[in-house]
């Protein structure tokens, strides 16, 4: 095989790691957005069993009842949310590689890779250094049914399923709270930002931002839990970063300044692949099969 590799790429947002090692005939590579959040508890002030907190962590905000933290809640809070939203964005889409990079050989056959789209999220406390970003938690009182939190500031019913809207039928629209908000952390907006309804200039929080059209508010940046290929933006912009990287590292001839003419005709494809993102697995392809822009969806024969 060739050109394997594990290579780690630091964004703000997260640390993404394109894994070629996995590559053969039959699997793509890998692509993992590792986010590390540091989770810190809002307790109620100097200690006391119970308390109030503002919506949106705002003082202008209105309060509402809070209580302590338990450790057991706490731990079973912060797994849960660990658990059920790497679930939720985790292995959801496939990038067709368009570029042409990260050509593997098994044995004397070249394979194109497509990305598997991948997330990883790890708990932290929330004054260790090296989170991506830094979550705080209130704990809401039983008479409590709702809180004004955002994608930094949760509370302990987040992780819970409830009606975010209704659809045209009247029916409801629900949505676990926290999915939609690590959307945001992944750097996904609302569904219906940049429409003249939600400019991106103006109150992205406001009701029409989370659609208006039935399939956009059930769309999990909306007010409901559905995933959509444009979600696979974050995975769609890392890659590109690799690709382009792949191409200004390749060797460069012995006192030249300059890349060599295959690579700088390589390049230019490489800046402006697109990457198109898919919901299905979609096996590796030869490059005869790429150039012809064959998708394979269904495991293939090939070379022993």
């Amino acid at each position: 095989m060739g050109s394997m590799m594990k290579k780690t790429i630091k964004f703000p947002r997260f640390d993404a790691e394109l894994n070629t090692d996995v590559c053969d005939a039959y699997n793509n590579a890998d692509l993992t957005l590792t986010m590390k959040l540091g989770f810190t508890q809002i307790n109620p002030a100097a200690g006391a069993a119970s308390g109030t907190y503002h919506d949106y962590g705002k003082v202008t905000k209105p309060t509402r009842k809070i209580v302590k933290w338990t450790a057991g809640e706490w731990a079973t809070w912060k797994a849960n949310f660990v658990a059920s939203a790497q679930a939720f964005w985790n292995g959801r889409f496939w990038l067709i590689n368009d570029a042409g990079s990260f050509l593997q050989t098994v044995g004397t056959q070249t394979y194109v890779p497509n990305i598997f789209c991948k997330v990883k999220v790890t708990a932290h406390d929330g004054a260790a250094a090296g989170n991506h970003h830094k979550i705080d938690v209130v704990r809401l009182d039983s008479t409590e049914t709702w809180f004004g939190s955002h994608s930094t500031l949760y509370d302990s019913l987040d992780t819970k399923s409830v009606s975010k809207g209704t659809d045209t039928a009247g029916n409801p629209i629900m949505q676990r709270a926290h999915v939609h908000e690590f959307g945001h952390l992944l750097g996904l907006g609302h569904v219906d930002e940049g429409k003249a309804h939600c400019p991106t200039t103006g109150n992205t929080n406001a009701s029409a931002c989370y659609g208006v059209a039935d399939d956009d508010k059930n769309s999990v940046m909306g007010s409901g839990m559905t995933r959509r290929l444009e979600h696979a933006e974050p995975w769609r912009t890392v890659i590109r970063s690799f690709a382009v990287e792949e191409v200004l590292l390749l060797k460069k001839p012995a006192k030249s300044l300059y890349l060599p003419f295959h690579l700088m005709l390589l390049a230019p494809v490489t800046v402006f692949a697109t990457w198109p993102a898919k919901d299905k697995r979609h096996y590796p392809r030869t490059p005869e099969e790429a150039k012809a822009g064959t998708l394979i969806t269904t495991r293939p024969v090939r070379p022993a």
